[in-house]
Formats: C-alpha cells, sequence, structure tokens
C-alpha cells in the first residue's frame, strides 16, 4: 500500500488545473439559452406547444447537454411545464395568472422606464424612432411575427437604458411567460394601438416627461391585457 506521505507528495507535483474552464460546454450553455428564449419571445413557440431536447439540438446543431440545461432553467422560472409525460412546453395561462403578469409587469416596466428616461440619451432616443419605423411598417403589413420582434426590441431598449440588470432580469421572465400570446393580437386590430402607445412613449421620453411615458407605458400593457382577456 502506498505510503499516504507519498501520495501527498506527487499531488503536489501536479499541475494546478483550478483555473481552467471547460470551454465548449461553458461556451455553448448561454447562447443555446438565448436561442431558445428569442423562439419563446418572438411567438415561435405557442401556448401548449411541445419543445423536445432531441428536435431543439438537432436545430441548433449542439448537442443534448446544453438545451437540457437551457430547458430546465427555464422551467425552473415557470416560463416551460410539463405538457405531457417528460415533454416540455408553453404553459396555458389562467385568467388569474394573466391578472397577476398584468399587475406585475405594470409596476415592473413603469420603474425600468423611469430610469431609462432619467439616462436618457440622444443616441437612445433615435434608437426607439429607428425601431418605431419597424414597428409600423410591420403594421402596415399585417406582419405579426415582425412585429412581435420589433415590439420586444422597442421595450427591450428601454429597459436596457435603465442600468439595471436585476430590473432587466425580472422583465426578462415576466415577457418570456406572457409573449407566447402576442401572436394573438393582430386579430383584434392591437397593432396600431399599440404603435400609438409607442409614438406617446418615445415622445415623452424626448421630453423627460417620466410621468407622461408611463401612463403610455401602461396603456400599451393594459390595451394587450384587455385583449387577451377578451380571447381566453
Amino acid at each position: 500500500m502506498m505510503d499516504i506521505r507519498r501520495l501527498v507528495e506527487l499531488d503536489s507535483d501536479m499541475p494546478d488545473y483550478t483555473s481552467i474552464v471547460p470551454v465548449r460546454r461553458e461556451n455553448l450553455q448561454a447562447p443555446v439559452y438565448r436561442q431558445i428564449c428569442k423562439l419563446i419571445l418572438q411567438g415561435d413557440v405557442q401556448p401548449g406547444q411541445s419543445l423536445t431536447v432531441a428536435t431543439l439540438a438537432k436545430a441548433l446543431d449542439v448537442s443534448p447537454m446544453p438545451v437540457r440545461d437551457a430547458l430546465s432553467r427555464l422551467t425552473h422560472a415557470g416560463v416551460l411545464t410539463t405538457v405531457s409525460g417528460r415533454t416540455l412546453g408553453v404553459p396555458r395561462l389562467s385568467m388569474e395568472e394573466l391578472e397577476e403578469l398584468y399587475q406585475v409587469r405594470l409596476e415592473i416596466e413603469s420603474i425600468a422606464l423611469e430610469w431609462a428616461v432619467a439616462h436618457r440619451t440622444d443616441a437612445f432616443e433615435a434608437n426607439l424612432r429607428e425601431i418605431l419605423v419597424d414597428l409600423i411598417d410591420a403594421e402596415r403589413r399585417g406582419d405579426n411575427k415582425a412585429f412581435i420582434a420589433s415590439n420586444h426590441r422597442f421595450h427591450e431598449a428601454i429597459y436596457q437604458q435603465s442600468g439595471s440588470e436585476i430590473l432587466l432580469g425580472i422583465i426578462q421572465t415576466l415577457w418570456l411567460r406572457v409573449s407566447p400570446y402576442f401572436h394573438l393580437l393582430d386579430a383584434q386590430g392591437h397593432l396600431q394601438m399599440s404603435n400609438e402607445c409607442h409614438e406617446a412613449v418615445i415622445e415623452a421620453i424626448a421630453h423627460g416627461d417620466a410621468a407622461a411615458a408611463c401612463r403610455a407605458l401602461v396603456e400599451d400593457i393594459e390595451r394587450a391585457h384587455v385583449t387577451l382577456v377578451k380571447m381566453k
């Protein structure tokens, strides 16, 4: 039997690998998570529709492990749930859940907008106006998918300007839970009304009027909520 002191001596001669991070898995986890979030945020995954590790791994051209990690993370956040057996999917929200998401969004997103107004810049305002052009174009073409994507860009740009990673994390989870329902809103003529609110938000930001900006944002969130409730 090897002497314990000799074992310690041998171990001390080994190189120190503690600073090395597994490259491939670590590098894949974040982009795979972002890609799956993008699918959900853009309305590509409908409520009740299933997601499988194998299908996503093939589409993303990765091994199942980072996909499984991403789905587990989203499940813990309440974004995904078990649809049937071991299959995961976007949950069908109850009226109570829709109402709770609505109330929380009003509070959290208004705070983020207030902070964004306080940190506004010319480049920030110009970016919002550019996105509004895309929103109006998508509305006129009746392209709901393009509208959903630009709508997310618009709101995300505002909340990023708040400078708070904590707020961004909370808001992203809220949007991941409600975004799958946004693809249903065009049938109710919601897009034009939403763009009216977007334009009002921009003008209020340009004038440094946080209260007016929040009123327009609240109206935008409220109109979408009312439409979704009618469709339940």
